[in-house]
């Protein structure tokens, strides 16, 4: 009974030998298949983060800067553009003035060059009416000149002559004075203008000659 029962003993005691070595050995090989299968499929993980909007400043690309930039002119710039613009605008300026002022002065040509006209027409119409109504005496130096001073009314009408400037001949003054006489009214006075009979023909003086 007793060798059976330290038979019992020795068998029970190898018995949890073995199984604490196979424990241990499966324990170990458990713990390095664990450890393998970690290592062989690592977690994949993203971390997110929720910053402020006014902490996060968004870089722009060198290029996207250059294409969206403004050229500054400088105050030099500026200053020069405004006293271009100055300069032409005084030139255009000056240019309008110069022309205005040649404009007007051809006009004031033109105006004055008609007026002499109208006093040329005008003045020889009252020396072929004199001269229609002149008896020139006969038998008289050819030399001789008389001159007449007329003043006229705006109708036309002589309302005085005098004589000025005496010949030396008394029967040639009087035919001149004479010829005055007989006329008595200019009837083209009423076509010249107001200010050109004031001007011209308010008071005339004329000059006879026989030949």
């Amino acid at each position: 009974m007793i060798a059976n029962h330290r038979y019992l003993e020795a068998s029970l005691f190898s018995f949890c030998i073995h199984a604490a070595i196979f424990l241990y050995i499966y324990g170990t090989f458990d713990a390095n298949s664990s450890q393998s299968l970690l290592i062989s499929k690592p977690l994949l993980i993203e971390l997110k983060f929720d910053l402020p909007s006014q902490n996060i400043r968004k870089k722009i690309p060198t290029s996207t800067m250059v294409n969206a930039s403004i050229p500054i002119q400088s105050s030099q710039d500026i200053v020069y553009s405004k006293n271009k613009e100055a300069s032409e605008s005084s030139q255009d300026d000056a240019f309008i003035e110069s022309n205005i002022a040649s404009l007007l002065l051809e006009e004031n040509e033109i105006k004055a060059d008609q007026e002499q006209q109208e006093i040329s027409m005008y003045a020889q119409r009252i020396i072929s009416s004199i001269e229609d109504a002149w008896m020139k005496p006969r038998n008289i130096p050819g030399d001789l000149v008389a001159t007449l001073r007329l003043k006229i009314r705006s109708s036309g009408r002589i309302e005085g002559v005098d004589l000025i400037k005496s010949s030396g001949n008394i029967r040639f003054d009087n035919s001149a004075l004479q010829a005055v006489r007989r006329v008595e009214t200019f009837n083209f006075f009423n076509s010249i203008p107001r200010s050109l009979y004031e001007k011209e023909f308010q008071e005339i003086a004329i000059s006879f000659n026989p030949s």
